[in-house]
């Protein structure tokens, strides 16, 4: 290999690592979040119920 070569297959390799720790971040970023949709989505469904519970309740004492 020419000393060019050389260097560019150096350089490369750099950025592949570079790449490989961002891809690393990002993946465990993306797990982070879907952690926390999964959170929400289970709080959006305990709201839901405790408003219709609520509404219930609520319908029922102004028939009375």
């Amino acid at each position: 290999m020419t000393t060019t070569e050389t260097r560019t297959v150096k350089i490369l390799r750099t950025e592949v690592k570079a790449q490989k720790e961002q891809i690393t971040g990002l993946m465990m970023r993306i797990n982070s979040l879907a952690d926390e949709i999964s959170g929400l989505q289970s709080d959006i469904e305990r709201f839901k119920g405790n408003v219709a519970a609520d509404v219930k309740y609520l319908t029922g004492r102004v028939d009375q």
